[in-house]
């Protein structure tokens, strides 16, 4: 699927065991030669694509393993955790992941005959997808460009917007669309859980919500589970956990001031629900 001298120059260019963000604008590249445990993470809008070794998402209360040449599209932020198990110095993981563009999305789309344009259902985000060859092409000339830095202001946009074109024509097209849809369930479920994002010290209702979303109770429920893998108030929570975590890491504040600024009414009552999630109290993440 992808040429093995690409996968080692991109392993040999990579910082190991963290994120990189690569001088091409929302392309990150995750190189790992270790194991490791579940690590709580917040998704952007995203494809993300596994090029060697394996790793485990879990969202809500599914895992789903994503191996060689299999790929993944986000509509949303979601709180998730990432477990890649074995990696090793002789093979390390590695994986990528393309922040969605909806400006450069909406620009390739406005060029497709309108009759690609249909409505779409909502969707579970977690589907595993095998990249077509003309994706896997496009995806190994955007890596190259990583060794050819002053190659990437003028070809880098030229390629994700191909690597859109091929997205949108494919199987997947009417899911990716779906984003740039006002009333389809994506776009409505990717207002919701921003608002959630944006307020995370408020409480709110699912009947609020819902009503903002111009849906039914019922309907909102369903289809923001199904997109999310969580009710909107697991949602909240995990959104909350999961940036709690970075804060204490980060040694922005105190536990106790992290816990008000993500909507707790009460420390003790953050700890108790951080060990719960994490398996140790948030103590156990200061650096």
């Amino acid at each position: 699927m992808f040429e093995p001298q690409l996968i080692q120059n991109i392993i040999q260019i990579a910082p190991k065991n963290e994120v990189w963000h690569t001088p091409i604008t929302g392309l990150y590249v995750h190189c790992c030669d270790m194991p490791t445990t579940q690590q709580a993470h917040i998704q952007e809008p995203s494809i993300c694509l596994v090029l060697q070794q394996q790793r485990q998402i879990c969202v809500g209360e599914q895992c789903y393993i994503f191996g060689d040449g299999q790929f993944m599209f986000c509509p949303v932020n979601l709180p998730l955790t990432i477990e890649i198990p074995d990696a090793t110095k002789t093979q390390p993981y590695l994986g990528i992941s393309m922040k969605i563009d909806l400006t450069l999305l909406g620009k390739v789309l406005a060029q497709l005959p309108k009759d690609v344009a249909q409505k779409s259902n909502s969707y579970s985000a977690f589907e595993q997808w095998q990249l077509t060859q003309e994706l896997s092409n496009a995806f190994s000339r955007l890596l190259e460009l990583l060794t050819k830095p002053q190659e990437i202001s003028f070809l880098a946009p030229l390629i994700q917007q191909e690597i859109y074109y091929r997205l949108l024509q494919s199987s997947q097209g009417e899911k990716l669309k779906s984003l740039l849809e006002q009333g389809s369930h994506t776009h409505i479920v990717a207002q919701a859980s921003l608002w959630i994002e944006q307020n995370l010290n408020q409480a709110f209702s699912v009947e609020s919500l819902a009503h903002q979303s111009g849906m039914s109770v019922s309907g909102f429920h369903s289809h923001f589970k199904k997109i999310t893998g969580m009710s909107p108030l697991q949602y909240q929570k995990r959104l909350r956990l999961t940036t709690a975590q970075r804060l204490i890491k980060l040694g922005k504040d105190n536990i106790a001031t992290i816990a008000y600024q993500v909507g707790y009414e009460s420390p003790s009552q953050f700890s108790r629900e951080y060990h719960r999630h994490f398996g140790h109290s948030p103590r156990g993440d200061l650096v």
